[in-house]
């Protein structure tokens, strides 16, 4: 599976501040930081993540909240080196 510059930058960010399994992050602060161009394409890109499995959200009474599955910290791991790769 292919993953744009973003995800993997998405998955980057997430690993880089430990915001695996528990520890978690509201969308908001999940699009904190890019640019504002691409500030439209984040959710679009944690859909995507969702739906591959690498990203978990968590219903909470203050919204949905994101963090790392901690099962697939290898592949991530994977993920993100192909792209120092490159």
């Amino acid at each position: 599976m292919e993953f744009t510059d973003l995800e993997k930058t998405l998955l980057e960010r997430m690993l880089n501040d430990n915001r695996i399994g528990g520890r978690h992050l509201g969308e908001q602060d999940v699009c904190r930081g890019f640019p504002s161009h691409e500030k439209g394409n984040v959710p679009k890109s944690l859909k995507k993540l969702i739906k591959n499995g690498l990203i978990n959200h968590h219903p909470t009474s203050y919204g949905i909240q994101y963090s790392l599955n901690p099962k697939m910290i290898e592949k991530i791991l994977e993920i993100i080196e192909d792209e120092k790769d490159d």
